[in-house]
């Protein structure tokens, strides 16, 4: 399975890592699993951490639609990746000033929901920051009995009706993120659907494999 999340939080040179101060992720589930992600990342940059580019690993295919600094556009590039995309905002070699630095993120991406027997799960991942929210908002407004939320001893889990909410309970350090996985009902996501084409193209493909095999066993049986 494919998976956005948030693997790493990586900030150049390699060498100056301010200190990542706040971290939230609101995700919003559509009915066709296409999820709606805004982030807000806060930094704390000083004299002895200068810093210029954020660069934002993403996980599956990702759109980005908006980007902002202090409440302005800020410059960035996607860049394509074997496991998604690399996003790098900002410009190269111009640090930032002294103080706090609030960036805002906000994407699509699909393909992030598990498809299980008998419920459905999304897994994302935060972090790391010194705190650290997150809410996930279902398309309908789920029993909040038929949600379950897990976060393991890292955060705290909140569920009500139609969402789920999340808490750091520490701060994660650079090398180190959080796991959140939110269980709901059957068709509260639309599973995708099969594309015709595809199929028939499976279909056909072990149709000439049987073919194949079966002309393989009649010229064995014959020598």
């Amino acid at each position: 399975m494919k998976r956005i999340f948030l693997l790493w939080l990586a900030l150049l040179p390699a060498q100056a890592v301010p200190r990542v101060v706040d971290f939230h992720s609101d995700v919003r589930l559509a009915r066709s699993g296409e999820l709606s992600v805004t982030e807000r990342i806060t930094l704390e940059v000083d004299d002895r951490t200068p810093h210029s580019v954020l660069r934002r690993e993403l996980r599956g295919p990702a759109a980005v639609s908006d980007v902002i600094r202090n409440g302005h556009p800020e410059p960035w590039v996607l860049e394509p990746d074997a496991d998604g995309a690399r996003l790098r905002i900002g410009r190269p070699g111009a640090a930032l000033p002294h103080g706090r630095h609030t960036y805002q993120i906000a994407y699509r991406s699909g393909g992030q929901v598990r498809f299980l027997d008998r419920h459905d799960e999304l897994h994302w991942r935060l972090g790391p920051a010194e705190r650290i929210t997150a809410e996930i908002i279902l398309p309908v407004s789920v029993p909040a009995r038929e949600i379950t939320a897990d976060a393991g001893k890292e955060a705290q889990s909140f569920v009500r009706d139609g969402r789920a909410a999340f808490r750091s309970m520490r701060a994660i350090a650079p090398h180190e993120e959080v796991m959140v996985v939110v269980r709901f009902p059957k068709n509260v996501v639309e599973r995708p659907k099969v594309e015709r084409g595809g199929l028939l193209a499976v279909l056909a493909l072990l149709g000439f494999a049987a073919a194949v095999l079966y002309w393989i066993k009649k010229l064995s049986a014959r020598g």
